[in-house]
Parts: structure tokens; C-alpha cells; sequence
């Protein structure tokens, strides 16, 4: 059985900060990170804790800098109540990197998952020597600017497109990333950085953003769809990304049969149709950038791609059936919006009854959602969930 899982953080992280949380201040930190400001007697209801237990740890969290006191609260029977807790932005720092066919994107993030600064660049040339040198240019920038502790900056987190092989350490990625292809990505990265890293792929990472800071507010289980050069997948179940044995549960392009490869709702797919329909577009960054849905070409790709969409929707509802799917990834909303009511999954009635499927839904955060994820790893590794 497939179990859903947080990645286990590097031991590097563990010996900065001194500061992984244990089950019961996860369970707070998950809280607070939910509601923004909230009393010691909310958690001790949502936690089943004694309130002496809720305040033993949030003190505790407070001295490292993880929590801080807000507001007073008023109360039911107690106007006066206490002082709310919330997160400390200065608490902790990460920093996100995404990989992909025709961009890079470098984000740093507070502990409260607030993006301090982003910076998304569209490359002609994706060799790794001239990719990680700006990448790791980019994110010593960042943290000179935001970051003035750095025995607070936990590390990195990287999403590259493609798949894991065997040993998790790989990707298989497509062709424009060939220098990334089969190699041990994580110590390559780790030493270019100069930080502890995790590693995962662009789907899951731009999963994991969804479920902290978006759709995931609100449901803590659902199928995401990540539209880029390709399309791929993440499972979140209860809060946390379902990885699979080998890194790459929520691979939905495999539902479709081999002589249905070129049909696949792809952004590459899509670029070339509106090539083929004479637009001058250079890249899938350019093409997002401008994205109009009257552009000649998107009516042609949505009428291809809703048969494959069918597919892999009706997969994710029988299989996995989620509380909802999610439209995701590098695909404009005005793009998802468009396609959510033409697609059709199988739903037979029996005794007049059809089987009941997960809405479908698009995703919530906008821009670039993978580097944002991938500084969410190192957050969720030591801290949340």
C-alpha cells in the first residue's frame, strides 16, 4: 500500500537551529499556522491537550523564536482572556528552488510561508554548470537582503521536473534538462547552494504549496494536476504529500494508453498548437506571460485534450477519491476555469444513483506554485505536519 509521508529531513537540518519540533508542537504549529492568531484554550480544545500542556509548549516555542504573543483575546465568560499566539515570521527562513524545460524560479520564505522575494527567470539555455551558478546567485542575494540571522535559514528546498528512479536521489527528466538527467541531484545541488536540500519533483512540490498555503486551508485531501511541459500529479492525504515508493505517486499521465502520448494535456502541447496556428510564441514562459484564451490554437488543444482528461480525472475519483482535483501547475486559471465544466468523467448511474465524484477545482495560488512548495519542504520537515 502507498503511504503518504513527509520527506524526511537531511541530518544537515537537524544540527542548525536545534529546533525540530516534536509531535504535540507540530500539532500546535499546524494550528497556529491555520488561524493566524488563536488562544491557548482553542488549542487545548483542537489538540485534546490540558491547557497546562498547551502553555508548557507554547512557551517553549516562543523562547526559539517559533511563536510570538499577539492580541488579547476576549472569551465567553472571560472578557479579559489571554493573549493570542501566532507564528514568528523571523522564526525560520527557507529557501525554494524550481527547475524547469525553459525557466528557473528562486523563492525565499519566512516561517510563516510568506515569499519574502521571488524572482522568476525564463532561459534559453537550461545547462546545469550555467543554471545553478544563477540559482545560487540569486539565493545568496535574497538572503543578504531578508535574512539576518543565518543560523535561522534552515536550507533548500528543489523541485525538478521529471521522475525519481529507484534510489530517490535521481531524476529522469526531460530532454532540455538532460545535464540534471540520472545524476545525485541532492548532493549536486547541496554543494552549488552551499545548503542542506531536499529533493522533489516539480508535481509534488507545487502539491505541497497548494496544501500549505491554498487549497489545502480547506481540504486536506486532494488530487493535484500539474500542467508544465508535461502533466504529473500529487496526492496530499491528511496534510501530507503521498510520495509513493519510489517518489512519484500521482504520475496520472500514466493512466493514458501509449497511442494517446501525443494528446497528453500538456503546456508543450499547447505551445505548439498555437505555433502551428501561426502565433509567434518563443517559449511556454511566453506563452503563459501573454495568455489569452482567444488565442488561435487554445479552442484546437482544449478539444484535443478533453478525452485524456476524462481519463485521468475519472482514475483520480475511483482510485484515490479525493475530497477535490485540483488544476494546477504552470496552466493560466483563465485556462483551467475554461476547461473545468468540458470535462466529462465516467459516472454510471446504478439504481438511478451515479457514483459520486470529486468536484473539480482550480488551484489557488498563482504564478509559479513549484518554487514556493520546494520552500515549503524544508517548513513541513522540521516543523509542520
Amino acid at each position: 500500500m502507498v503511504k503518504a509521508s513527509t520527506p524526511k529531513a537531511p541530518a544537515a537540518f537537524s544540527r542548525r537551529l536545534d529546533v525540530a519540533a516534536s509531535r504535540n508542537e507540530r500539532a500546535l504549529l499546524e494550528l497556529v499556522l491555520r488561524h493566524g492568531t488563536v488562544g491557548r484554550a482553542e488549542l487545548a480544545r483542537e489538540t485534546d491537550l490540558t491547557i497546562q500542556s498547551v502553555s508548557r509548549l507554547v512557551d517553549g516555542l516562543a523562547e526559539r523564536g517559533l511563536l510570538r504573543f499577539g492580541d488579547r483575546i476576549s472569551t465567553r465568560g472571560n472578557p479579559s482572556g489571554g493573549y493570542g499566539v501566532e507564528l514568528a515570521p523571523d522564526g525560520a527562513f527557507t529557501i525554494g528552488v524550481s527547475i524547469m524545460t525553459d525557466a528557473v524560479s528562486v523563492v525565499l520564505m519566512n516561517f510563516r510561508g510568506d515569499a519574502l522575494e521571488t524572482c522568476y527567470e525564463p532561459r534559453l539555455d537550461m545547462r546545469a554548470d550555467g543554471v545553478l551558478t544563477r540559482v545560487a546567485a540569486l539565493a545568496e542575494g535574497m538572503i543578504g537582503r531578508h535574512v539576518s540571522d543565518r543560523a535561522r535559514l534552515l536550507g533548500a528546498g528543489v523541485a525538478v521536473t521529471g521522475y525519481f528512479l529507484e534510489d530517490g536521489r535521481r531524476i529522469n527528466p526531460p530532454p532540455p534538462l538532460d545535464d540534471f538527467a540520472l545524476i545525485d541531484l541532492r548532493a549536486l545541488l547541496s554543494q552549488r547552494l552551499g545548503l542542506p536540500v531536499i529533493l522533489e519533483n516539480d508535481a509534488g512540490a507545487a502539491a505541497v504549496a497548494e496544501s500549505f498555503l491554498g487549497v489545502g486551508r480547506r481540504h486536506d485531501s486532494f488530487a493535484y494536476l500539474h500542467f508544465a511541459a508535461g502533466v504529473g500529479g500529487g496526492m496530499v492525504v491528511d496534510g501530507r504529500l503521498m510520495r509513493g515508493a519510489r517518489g512519484n505517486a500521482g504520475e496520472v499521465a500514466g493512466v493514458l494508453p501509449l497511442d494517446m502520448f501525443d494528446d497528453r494535456p500538456t503546456m508543450a502541447l499547447l505551445l505548439q498548437m498555437v505555433r502551428d496556428a501561426g502565433g509567434k510564441v518563443g517559449s511556454i514562459s511566453e506563452l503563459i506571460a501573454d495568455f489569452d484564451l482567444s488565442t488561435p490554437g487554445v479552442s484546437a488543444w482544449c478539444d484535443r485534450v478533453r478525452e485524456p482528461l476524462d481519463m485521468i480525472v475519472s482514475a483520480l475519483g475511483a482510485v484515490a477519491d479525493p475530497k477535490v482535483i485540483v488544476l494546477g501547475g504552470r496552466m493560466p486559471r483563465a485556462l483551467a476555469e475554461h476547461l473545468i465544466p468540458r470535462i466529462k468523467p465516467f459516472a454510471a448511474s446504478r439504481r438511478g444513483a451515479p457514483r459520486p465524484l470529486p468536484p473539480v477545482i482550480p488551484a489557488e495560488l498563482s504564478g509559479e506554485p513549484t518554487a514556493l512548495g520546494a520552500a515549503v519542504l524544508p517548513l513541513k520537515a522540521h516543523f509542520f505536519g
